[in-house]
């Protein structure tokens, strides 16, 4: 009995440790991208936080106009295309700092995943059960592969308030930035429809790989998966029985 169970224990490790270790890729990947965008983006904001701010030097020449009786100019006004880029680059950057904070996270959730060792007993094999369907129950796959939306989101946002940025200073730049954001978003929606209409397309995006898995869950139903996962498991079984006979 104890053989079984070790066997048993011993491949479905192999499941386990596969897919916590492409989710794991995935979540360092996150965190180096979060990283590097996130510097960049501080430096955008460094620069266009100055047109919320009155400028010193401004505020000089307007004390110095008052002194000497000089006709002033109009008090400072924050434009609204500012207002609007430094509130789309700023929810970027919290974005990036969440997204991040929930790498972070899945990093711990997939460590607990795999146990130290995979055990050789009947009670280490019901544990891996539960802690499987615990996983499915609360739909960790999909939960940690839906944390780069977040990184995503935020690059959608940056690029509007980069468009902006450049728009009003250039009008030139400004529609040459639209057009390749207009080409990257076009690029991406296809990544996206093409897996849904093609199971078999290479190219997918998390957008498309979450849909693919709902669909699934939605309309595939509990007790047909459940009774694959039985005759696995008795097929494995009947196998490992006849082995030694084999022999």
């Amino acid at each position: 009995d104890s053989t079984i169970w070790s066997l048993y224990l011993k491949e479905t490790e192999k499941d386990d440790k596969e897919l916590a270790n492409s989710l794991q890729v995935g979540v360092d990947e996150l965190l180096i991208f979060a990283g590097l965008f996130g510097a960049i983006l501080t430096a955008f904001l460094i620069e266009s936080r100055k047109d919320l701010q009155v400028d010193p030097v401004q505020e000089i020449l307007q004390a110095l106009q008052s002194h000497f009786a000089v006709p002033t100019s109009q008090p400072f006004q924050v434009s609204k295309s500012s207002l609007v880029v430094n509130c789309l680059w700023f929810t970027s950057l919290a974005l990036t700092l969440f997204s991040a904070l929930c790498a972070v996270l899945a990093r711990e959730w997939l460590a607990k995943y795999i146990p130290v060792s995979p055990g050789s007993r009947s009670s280490d094999a019901c544990q891996r059960l539960l802690r499987v369907k615990r996983a499915q129950q609360w739909h960790l796959e999909s939960v940690v592969t839906g944390i780069p939306l977040l990184i995503q989101l935020a690059l959608f946002l940056f690029s509007a308030g980069l468009v902006l940025f450049t728009w009003n200073n250039s009008v030139a730049l400004g529609v040459l930035m639209l057009f390749l954001i207009v080409f990257a978003i076009l690029l991406y929606a296809l990544g996206t429809v093409f897996p849904l209409l093609s199971p078999t397309c290479p190219f997918q995006t998390t957008a498309s790989r979450n849909y693919v898995k709902f669909w699934r869950t939605a309309f595939i139903s509990p007790q047909a998966s459940s009774l694959y996962a039985m005759q696995r498991l008795r097929r494995f079984l009947s196998l490992q029985c006849h082995e030694p006979y084999r022999r």
